[in-house]
């Protein structure tokens, strides 16, 4: 049970991260917002498959 929380949790920070990447890609200045959207989704990989 703890390991399927974790995964929705990192699952929940990726996809985070691609709603910032998509509002993002509709914004004036889309390049800074898919810098700041590379942040929360590698956060949410490295929790999901990195070490633990």
């Amino acid at each position: 049970m703890n390991k399927a929380a974790a995964y929705a949790i990192s699952s929940f920070i990726v996809g985070f991260g691609l709603w910032i990447l998509i509002a993002g890609l509709y914004s004036s200045t889309p390049a800074v917002w898919i810098v700041f959207a590379l942040v929360p989704i590698a956060i949410g990989l490295v929790s999901a498959f990195g070490p633990s």
